[in-house]
């Protein structure tokens, strides 16, 4: 899986610790506005680090959103150009129902919404996760990663 997460925050890299532990990535992509703060996942294979959260985009398959909900809005701005009918976008931000992000990037994605806890890291989390229409077709990818 090309997984990208934008917002590497204690949830992201949450994610991102468990994905790496269970081997569940072909390239992770990580970004935050202080990528300097993620020193500890250099040096592993497959795993990028940065501030460009749209050059992350372009290189993956799954979006992960993990920002603060006062970001989320701003990011997906960011992001929309270039989204593509590929895409599987993912956002564990709160306060942040379905309807809302289609409000901002269309109905025509795969979203959906996930709830893990910070156990994810351990692989030990309990999820709980949903869907847009579309998305439905890829709650498959959501149970995989969570």
């Amino acid at each position: 899986m090309k997984i990208a997460i934008i917002g590497t925050g204690n949830l992201g890299t949450s994610i991102a610790k468990g994905l790496i532990t269970n081997n569940a990535i072909t390239s992770l992509y990580l970004t935050s506005r202080h990528p300097e703060y993620l020193d500890e996942f250099e040096g592993y294979r497959h795993v990028y680090i940065s501030s460009d959260n749209v050059e992350a985009v372009q290189k993956s398959d799954i979006i992960l959103c993990c920002t603060q909900p006062a970001q989320f809005e701003w990011v997906l701005q960011e992001i929309k150009p270039h989204l593509t009918e590929k895409h599987v976008l993912i956002s564990t931000v709160t306060g942040f129902v379905i309807p809302k992000i289609e409000t901002i990037v269309g109905t025509n994605q795969f979203i959906i919404r996930a709830m893990p806890n910070t156990a994810i890291a351990v692989g030990k989390s309990m999820t709980c996760i949903c869907s847009n229409t579309l998305g439905e077709k890829r709650i498959k990818v959501a149970e995989a990663i969570f």
